[in-house]
């Protein structure tokens, strides 16, 4: 079993902010700050909704029950409404002051007449910011060590409450205001971080502190980094919050819409945390997935298992090895959150292990399913059965797989495969067969006396998911004399438990996966491989037990083949997924009755594991594929997850793939179907996904066009394009990483004021390369694409109706000179 030390999340932790990835750049460097700037929103406050903007629509049904907002305007009409506000009081402010920043009231006062009351509306608001936000502990420690060196800490804020509203919410949140000595808010100041205004007035309340002993932390690059870039100050990116293509949460909203919402940024800082600092990049990567997703869903099923303890009065629970070694960890773990008394005790035991401890009888159907097992060794056969001494006749063939003897002549002409089955059913070896299933019989239900005392009370937790080991474990102990009433506990249950229940079993489960099911339960049982191999040790599946010289029954266990790097990054995963519940538990506590516990929304909860099953990123299909699989069913036979498949099955294309990889293994044994698609079309799932998502929009030919862009090895390019379809290009490149150098837009002015931070420019400037990439990365190109000096007058064309007329233009425009320009057309 896994150990850990139990370590709660506190935020007067004075070291808890070193294992924070982007604070930690500050270890070894505190002697030399004098003064700690703080971002409020995304770094010192975190919201437990999606986007900040979900506040409105809780806004909205708070006030509706109390009768402040019209009953025709529904919560997502309101939303969009109070964002219409706040860039309409904006603009107007503007206008008459010559600056953009607003404050709350004046946002409401944009509000239509009779539509709420406008008074109200805004104290519901900045209740319900109260009400969601939450302070991050690794920022409030990162405080309080400053407070311990007497380090004064300021607060900056681009926001349009006041400062009295934002003490209001952060002393709701849990932050004692006493540790900070300065509060600044933009809609005081009338000037924001990004002109870099704000930090220039926090100089000014600190003339004895030069600029270089200030750092100042936050989310946003344009406000927090070149804002205080602007006048000398020190900036650390504090990118927890912001999202980016390559964001698996991103992608969860692709596949399933907004995933635990509630949770989200909790996720994000269990990711950026912890066990991440010093590891390498491959390590880290699997502590991603432990702690944003193989943790939240075992936590689901610990939680849920606890609700099922306290409802039966249940004191003691026994999850099966080999996931037990993660497993048991994080069962304690919950437990102790919940606060109650539970007993865990590991059950070592395998179907190997019962198989011929289950045993009645020895006959054509067990025989056919042990020649049926897919790499399967005579010698292996043999060594299962336990009477390898009587194999001797066979020893020449041991190596060889059970499917490959059908086609090995034997002495008297007939196949190897075929003699075997003679050689079984012959009365002499039978009679051996039932001796080893009673020796094995008793070794076990001895082994389950001694840990267990009462092996017919045993209540086991598993994965799942056809019930074949409870099964066998119940027979065994029937078997031995004993009246069962034994308790089964699974995360998934396939439809087979049904036939189990009939048969008298006590056997549940979290999640189904056959008919009546959930799409997160049928896909989980169906590809569980790395899932299962994520939550092991160093050691294999329980084999058989023995006793040793003093007479205790132990477990045998298979030796595993793996090398240090796989364990390596196994125990990354692990180390992710205990972190993640310390988290969930600071969550819970610093939201006591506003959150619900996992167990009530499993569905919910599996759905970041389903995501990463059914639509993987291309280096969760690598990494995930890459890792070996081995069964010990009977077999050492160990092979990628994403194991090689033959050319001819893609013939078809991705989609007749998956449907092919429902055949049979005997056909094509395809361990995870969306995996090996992946790992040959990189984003044939995402943009199919994509497309329902945007409801046929312009998404997927905007992404498609994007990923042109960066395969020909360019990381920045010039927009051309008008109005809103040029802003949504505009963002979406920023979301994937692509560089604007330039936005080109033929219908108005350079001096105009465009979307976001960005300049206008003419294509004459560009042609003549007056427009400068601002850093090296703008300029830099890949070798072998065969682009050159064109990279700098390359373009990307926005628009779904000028195509041609844009194109034709910008062809124009540089007609005479020495470069051809590049041109990215927005394709179907």
């Amino acid at each position: 079993m896994l150990e850990i030390p139990h370590t709660s999340i506190s935020s007067s932790d004075l070291h808890l902010w070193k294992k924070d990835r982007y604070l930690s750049a500050l270890v070894g460097e505190m002697d030399a700050v004098a003064l700690l700037s703080l971002d409020i929103f995304d770094t010192l406050l975190f919201r437990t909704c999606a986007n900040p903007s979900d506040v409105f629509v809780l806004v909205a049904e708070k006030a509706h029950r109390i009768g402040c907002l019209k009953a025709s305007i529904t919560s997502a009409a309101f939303k969009e409404m109070r964002i219409r506000a706040e860039n309409t009081a904006r603009v107007r402010q503007a206008a008459v002051t010559g600056f953009g920043e607003v404050t709350l009231e004046l946002i409401y006062a944009e509000m239509p007449d009779g539509s709420c009351k406008r008074d109200k509306m805004a104290q519901i608001e900045v209740e319900t910011e109260a009400e969601v936000c939450y302070v991050n502990p690794h920022v409030a420690s990162l405080i309080a060590a400053c407070k311990s060196k007497q380090i004064p800490v300021a607060l900056l804020s681009d926001m349009y409450l006041s400062s009295d509203q934002l003490r209001s919410i952060l002393t709701s949140a849990g932050l004692d205001l006493i540790r900070v000595d300065m509060l600044l808010v933009s809609s005081e100041e009338h000037e924001g971080k990004s002109s870099g205004h704000l930090f220039a007035r926090l100089k000014e309340l600190y003339p004895q502190i030069a600029s270089h002993a200030i750092v100042h932390i936050g989310d946003n690059i344009a406000a927090d980094v070149e804002g205080a870039s602007k006048e000398g100050i020190r900036s650390i990116h504090y990118n927890v919050v912001p999202e980016h293509f390559e964001s698996l949460h991103h992608w969860e909203y692709v596949r399933h819409g907004h995933v635990l919402p509630e949770w989200k940024s909790l996720r994000k800082l269990a990711e950026a945390t912890d066990m991440t600092v010093g590891m390498g990049e491959l390590d880290r990567f699997f502590y991603k997935m432990g702690s944003s997703v193989i943790g939240p869903f075992l936590q689901a099923l610990c939680e849920w298992v606890i609700d099922q303890c306290i409802a039966e009065g249940i004191r003691t629970v026994h999850p099966l090895m080999r996931e037990a070694y993660l497993l048991a960890p994080m069962l304690e773990n919950a437990a102790r959150i919940r606060g109650v008394d539970l007993q865990i005790k590991p059950i070592y035991v395998s179907r190997q292990a019962t198989f011929l401890a289950g045993l009645e009888s020895f006959g054509d159907n067990e025989l056919a399913l042990l020649l049926g097992i897919h790499g399967l060794k005579l010698g292996e056969l043999f060594e299962v059965l336990d009477i390898s001494e009587e194999g001797v006749h066979f020893e020449a063939f041991w190596e060889e797989r059970i499917e490959n003897c059908k086609y090995i002549l034997g002495e008297n002409g007939s196949s190897v495969y075929d003699q075997i089955g003679v050689f079984l059913r012959s009365a002499p070896i039978q009679t051996k067969i039932l001796a080893s299933v009673q020796r094995h019989r008793q070794l076990f239900v001895s082994y389950l006396k001694q840990e267990f005392g009462s092996p017919e009370r045993l209540v086991t937790v598993d994965i799942g998911f056809h019930g074949t080991i409870q099964k066998s474990l119940e027979k065994i102990v029937s078997l031995a004399g004993h009246r069962q009433q034994m308790l089964h506990l699974l995360a998934v249950g396939a439809n087979r438990l049904d036939e189990l229940s009939m048969r008298g079993m006590d056997i549940r489960s979290m999640l189904r996966s056959g008919s009546g099911g959930t799409e997160e339960g049928k896909r989980i049982a169906r590809t569980p491989a790395f899932l299962e191999e994520l939550m092991m040790g160093d050691f294999g599946s329980t084999l058989r037990y023995a006793a040793d010289e003093l007479g205790q029954i132990r477990p045998i266990t298979a030796e595993l083949k793996r090398s240090d790097e796989e364990y390596a990054m196994k125990r990354a995963c692990q180390e992710g997924a205990l972190a993640f519940q310390g988290y969930y538990a600071y969550l819970l506590q610093q939201k006591e009755g506003q959150l619900q516990r996992a167990s009530l929304q499993p569905v919910e909860w599996s759905k970041p594991l389903h995501r990463v099953l059914d639509m993987p990123r291309p280096e969760e299909a690598r990494l995930l594929g890459d890792l070996t699989h081995q069964d010990n069913f009977c077999t050492e036979y160990i092979a990628p997850i994403c194991e090689d498949v033959a050319e001819e099955w893609f013939e078809q294309g991705p989609e007749a793939f998956l449907n092919i990889c429902n055949y049979g293994p005997s056909i094509l044994n395809a361990n995870w179907p969306q995996g090996l698609v992946t790992r040959r079309i990189p984003y044939y799932l995402y943009t199919f996904y994509l497309r329902h998502q945007d409801g046929f929009g312009s998404q997927v030919m905007l992404f498609e066009t994007i990923q042109r862009v960066k395969e020909d090895g360019l990381c920045a390019v010039h927009l051309y394009g008008t109005g809103a379809f040029a802003e949504q290009t505009l963002k979406m490149a920023w979301f994937h990483g692509l560089q604007i150098r330039s936005w080109i837009d033929p219908h108005v002015g350079v001096d105009a004021a465009p979307w976001g931070r960005f300049a206008y420019g003419t294509l004459e400037q560009v042609r003549d390369g007056e427009v400068r990439a601002e850093t090296e990365e703008e300029t830099r190109v890949e070798t072998g694409t065969g682009i050159g000096t064109e990279a700098a007058h390359a373009f990307l064309i926005a628009t779904l109706s000028d195509m041609k007329a844009y194109k034709n233009h910008i062809l124009h425009v540089y007609e005479g000179s020495e470069v051809t320009p590049l041109l990215y057309e927005l394709c179907p």
